[in-house]
């Protein structure tokens, strides 16, 4: 699961968004220092991450691309869900997908100041590239790709990997079908267990 994906599954909590955007930058228990429902948003992206790479479906499918992709094959499906999940938007969503994700980039450039450095220049450099919007496109899910690869400062397999797509894509979206109604449930569950 990726920024749209991830953002998806924050649910239009704002502040469970903020925590899922920010995730990454926190370590060990340092979740504790925010407020509850941003703690939600940290606690959710690691469980979606771990539900994610845990799944069978999931694994199988890694194991398919490993050839292909290596290490990064887990990098890179993160990626196409959510070229999937955008071609696929109406089946999940009542709004609009370009909607939804001006409200989303409204949200986070909002608690900009809130946020570090490094998650400032993602935001910033998200919304004049318009990335969200990017994944629903083959073009622009490249695009994404071969900008992750460049930024990687040695050689690595995302570099053209949407080739893996095109080679793969009935499987890739079974396995989407599958899974993903499941991680959305099991996200709402696991948000609906914290206590407010």
């Amino acid at each position: 699961m990726n920024y749209l994906a991830h953002s998806f599954l924050s649910f239009s909590i704002e502040p469970v968004l903020f925590g899922q955007f920010i995730a990454d930058d926190i370590k060990g228990n340092k979740w504790q220092q925010f407020d509850s429902k941003i703690q939600q948003g940290i606690l959710i992206h690691r469980f979606i991450d771990n539900f994610t790479d845990s799944h069978p479906v999931v694994l199988e499918l890694k194991k398919q691309l490993h050839p292909f992709l290596g290490k990064f094959s887990g990098v890179v499906l993160d990626v196409l869900f959510d070229h999937v999940l955008s071609q696929k938007w109406h089946l999940y969503a009542e709004q609009t997908r370009e909607g939804w994700i001006q409200t989303i980039y409204s949200q986070l450039e909002r608690r900009r100041l809130e946020m570090s450095e490094k998650r400032q220049y993602i935001i910033d450099k998200m919304i004049e590239h318009d990335w969200m919007n990017m994944y629903m496109t083959q073009e622009g899910t490249a695009q994404i790709l071969n900008q992750m690869a460049r930024r990687i400062p040695f050689s690595n397999t995302l570099k053209d990997s949407f080739g893996v797509y095109i080679r793969n894509e009935r499987d890739i979206i079974s396995t989407f079908d599958e899974f993903f109604p499941q991680i959305v449930s099991a996200t709402q569950l696991k948000l609906d267990t914290f206590a407010d």
